[in-house]
């Protein structure tokens, strides 16, 4: 009974040995070829994630999805990306033209999987190529991205699960049947110290070295272990370097973006957000969630608190004379991000060239024709007394003194424009430059009782042209003098800075403009009212050169009312 019992003890424990170790085999086997497969997925989740999103920026879909030929133009040349609308009809391809092949997409498993729960994936072969593919789909809101790879030979070995690990396991499972009662306590105590072991790293995130395993399976875990630790570890700084050229991505982006979490925590804001939701609330502000509070952005907020099936809305919007395109996108974890793109360069910028040509000729005629009707009544009547004489000579002088300064101030922004680098670039104080300007308009300060305060600090150094740095003080200054008003004070400062940028505000307590001018007077040669510039003297180009000399520093300037009065101007210059 004894023998008969041990024999059966000893057969069970083997065949649980046995049915144990096949689940293991059998587990590991299709969880590696899970892992394998996801390989695989990973890499055409990230193409079909660059696909959309590049889609979304650019608002491609559904009519300009030819141009997904230039990102998908970066892609293997193996890959296969498709978009498809709802009704599973091909839209875009990257190795077909609009005459493409048709295909029954529509039963495609991957199709049918992606309309139901957002992405599918299936293994079959395409009706267009005659191949078997790997094939990928994602349903974004109203279309679908598909991604596919060749299921060649070098997939499917790539998919099939190394036995080796298996044959090591069953081998290792019989082996310990074999001679379990001879090494049960050496493992015990084995498995004790791999405990210790991974104990040790959880608490301190450092494997100890006083932990060593002899020449057993223990020590290959152990090493494995280590190895795919360290792994990790370079997959996390990976991943890490990554997320930092994003963010500087975004901060050299000429859009303003922000990110936030569902609850409204700002993420992450770069510093041309706050420039442009600086002039949009009429307002110097660092807090990004005052837009949740402004009835500028009431549209936005609605789409954010009932966003129902959509995942993104646009819009425009207007204020002091500016024009931004607002756009707000809400992602899977419910965060969501908000971009506003500066487009009042593009709705303001009307003239062409011809244009520019007939308003040269249009403001030279004048004082050429004052001249010449001078000078005609002086040699047609010469019995003219001789204080008539000196007047129209004076008269005569001053039209070609405005003469003079529209054709000067016309080579300096034909030279901005066309032949930027004939300015020679070094380092200024604007510190230095303004009170240089302070003192050379000193006595036209004085007359009009203006008052100039300076909030600029002497650490305040731009790399850039000295003729057109000045330009744009001066512009500002003489600007102000000429229509704010009299006692008007003006108050130039410095108030932020990022590793670019310097950000300046040139405001005064004037008069002011009326909004509806404010897209127009940087263009070249605009009077409010006609005789404006004639009236006050002028070419009728400063603000236009203000803004081209911010532009030949990388710089933007846009203009608003204050709240309490006056006209600010909100401008950039970059550092070097």
């Amino acid at each position: 009974m004894k023998t008969t019992y041990r024999n059966h003890t000893y057969i069970s424990i083997l065949a649980i040995l046995l049915v144990f170790s096949a689940l293991i085999v059998l587990i590991s086997l299709n969880r590696e070829k899970k892992l394998k497969s996801n390989v695989f997925i990973s890499d055409q989740i990230v193409y079909a994630n660059i696909t959309e999103e590049f889609i979304a920026r650019r608002n491609l879909y559904p009519d300009s999805l030819n141009t997904l030929s230039r990102i998908t133009s970066l892609f293997p040349d193996y890959l296969s990306v498709s978009v498809l609308n709802k009704n599973s009809d091909i839209l875009f391809n990257n190795h077909f033209g609009p005459d493409h092949p048709s295909e029954n997409n529509a039963d495609s498993p991957e199709i049918k999987m992606a309309l139901l729960y957002g992405k599918g994936q299936s293994i079959r072969e395409s009706e267009i190529f005659g191949s078997t593919f790997m094939y990928y789909a994602v349903y974004y809101d109203d279309h679908i991205v598909r991604i596919a790879f060749p299921y060649g030979k070098t997939i499917k070995n790539a998919l099939k699960p190394d036995m080796a690990f298996a044959v090591l396991e069953i081998v290792l499972f019989l082996s310990f049947a074999f001679i379990l009662s001879l090494f049960y306590r050496d493992f015990k105590k084995s498995i004790s110290k791999l405990k210790m072991f991974l104990s040790e790293f959880q608490i301190r995130q450092k494997f100890s070295t006083g932990v060593q395993f002899k020449d057993n399976d223990l020590q290959e875990i152990q090493q494995m272990i280590i190895d795919i630790s360290k792994q990790l570890e370079v997959n996390k700084k990976t991943i890490l370097l990554e997320r930092e050229k994003l963010l500087e991505h975004f901060h050299h982006s000429e859009e303003g973006i922000s990110f936030f979490t569902k609850k409204l925590e700002n993420i992450y804001t770069n510093s041309h957000f706050i420039q442009y939701l600086n002039t949009i609330l009429n307002q110097i502000t660092f807090n990004v969630n005052d837009l949740f509070k402004s009835p500028v952005f009431e549209e936005i907020v609605q789409f954010l608190e009932n966003p129902k099936d959509r995942r993104s809305i646009e819009t425009k919007i207007r204020v002091s004379g500016n024009s931004f395109f607002v756009q707000s996108i809400i992602f899977d974890d419910k965060s969501f991000e908000i971009i506003i793109h500066d487009i009042s360069e593009t709705e303001k910028n009307n003239f062409d060239r011809a244009e520019m040509i007939n308003n040269i000729a249009h403001e030279l005629r004048t004082p050429v024709t004052s001249v010449r009707g001078y000078l005609e009544t002086m040699i047609e009547y010469d019995n003219l007394s001789k204080e008539k004489q000196v007047v129209f000579i004076q008269r005569a002088y001053k039209q070609i003194l405005r003469l003079s300064e529209i054709i000067r101030d016309v080579v300096l922004l034909s030279k901005t424009n066309e032949a930027s680098e004939s300015f020679d670039m070094e380092k200024i104080s604007i510190y230095d430059l303004i009170q240089e300007l302070m003192q050379d308009t000193n006595e036209i300060i004085k007359k009009c009782s203006a008052t100039i305060d300076c909030q600029i600090g002497k650490n305040v150094v731009v790399e850039g042209s000295r003729t057109l740095l000045s330009s744009i003080f001066w512009n500002l200054i003489n600007n102000a003098l000429k229509y704010a008003g009299e006692n008007v004070t003006i108050i130039i400062r410095n108030y932020m800075e990022d590793g670019e940028f310097y950000y300046f505000s040139f405001a005064d307590n004037g008069k002011g403009i009326e909004d509806k001018y404010l897209d127009h007077i940087f263009e070249r040669f605009y009077r409010i009212n006609e005789g404006r510039t004639r009236e006050k003297g002028g070419s009728g180009l400063g603000l236009a050169i203000v803004k081209d000399a911010i532009k030949f520093h990388h710089g933007k300037i846009h203009a608003k009312n204050r709240t309490g009065g006056g006209l600010e101007f909100l401008f950039t210059l970059r550092k070097k």
